[in-house]
This record gives structure tokens, C-alpha cells and sequence, in this order.
């Protein structure tokens, strides 16, 4: 039921942001509502490209599964999403995005998120909630290949 929902909204987004540019457009004139349009894509530029940065080098640390909780995780990937929401012209993506930056939203719903999913540990490496008082040591991961599996490639 609830992928039928969003596969009706995502057809019917084109028509709305048509609506919208048409509506807006009607208000305010055509060379404010595409320097309004222009504008949100400079501010959905600008937040990918500071929030994007801090996300990608959290998201690289080793650290990841101790330190970044599925709520935290789900909040820096809605950041992320607003400033793409952002940067697609139209009013209606420009609302949602603009609502996905406002902190109390954005953790509703990364709160929403984060109870629906399983955080599993493919490393091995200690859980935040182990009662022993030392990390247990990662497991060593083996990949095993047969020899057709894989080909080494002299240099030239």
C-alpha cells in the first residue's frame, strides 16, 4: 500500500511542480520565480557541499558502528537529501527540502527511520551494548576465491 503511494506521488510530482511554478510565477512575476528557483539551487549547493563533506568523513571512519547511531545516520542522510530536494527546481521539492533542514522534523523522522531498521556488525567488532569491560578483538576477514574466480594483470 505504501509503495503504491509514493510511486503515485513521484508520478504526479511533475504535474505539481508545474502547478507550482505557475501559481508562483502568477504571484510574483517570471524573473522573481526563476531567481527564487536559481536561489534554492544555490542554497541546496551549499549544504550538500558542507554537510555532504562532514557526512563522507564520518561515514569513512572506523569507528562508524560505535560512534554513529542509525538516528544520527538517518539525520546526516536526511541533510543530504534536503540539500538534492533543493537543488531540483520546483517549489514543491524546495518545501520539502527546506523541511527536512529543520532540526526537530528531520529527527522525528530520522527517529521514525531508525526504529525500523537492524543494525548488524559485519566486522566482528564490539557492540556498544557488550558487558565485558574490553572490546572483544575483530575477526580477521578471509575472502575465498578459486582460481578462475580471479585474474592478475601484468603491467605493461
Amino acid at each position: 500500500m505504501t509503495r503504491s503511494i509514493i510511486a503515485i506521488l513521484l508520478l504526479l510530482l511533475p504535474l505539481l511542480e508545474i502547478a507550482g511554478f505557475v501559481f508562483v510565477g502568477r504571484h510574483i512575476g517570471i524573473g522573481y520565480t526563476l531567481l527564487l528557483v536559481v536561489a534554492s539551487m544555490v542554497v541546496g549547493m551549499i549544504v550538500l557541499r558542507r554537510q555532504g563533506f562532514k557526512a563522507l568523513s564520518r561515514l569513512r571512519r572506523r569507528d562508524l558502528p560505535r560512534d554513529m547511531p542509525a538516528e544520527r545516520f538517518f539525520g546526516t542522510a536526511l541533510v543530504l537529501l534536503a540539500g538534492l530536494l533543493l537543488i531540483i527546481p520546483g517549489f514543491v521539492t524546495d518545501v520539502i527540502g527546506l523541511f527536512l533542514l529543520v532540526p526537530f522534523c528531520r529527527r522525528l523522522i530520522a527517529g521514525h527511520l531508525a526504529s525500523r531498521v537492524v543494525v548488524v556488525n559485519v566486522d566482528g567488532a564490539a557492540q556498544p551494548h557488550d558487558p565485558g569491560p574490553e572490546p572483544r578483538p575483530a575477526k580477521p576477514r578471509t575472502i575465498d576465491l578459486d582460481s578462475d574466480d580471479y585474474r592478475r594483470d601484468e603491467p605493461h
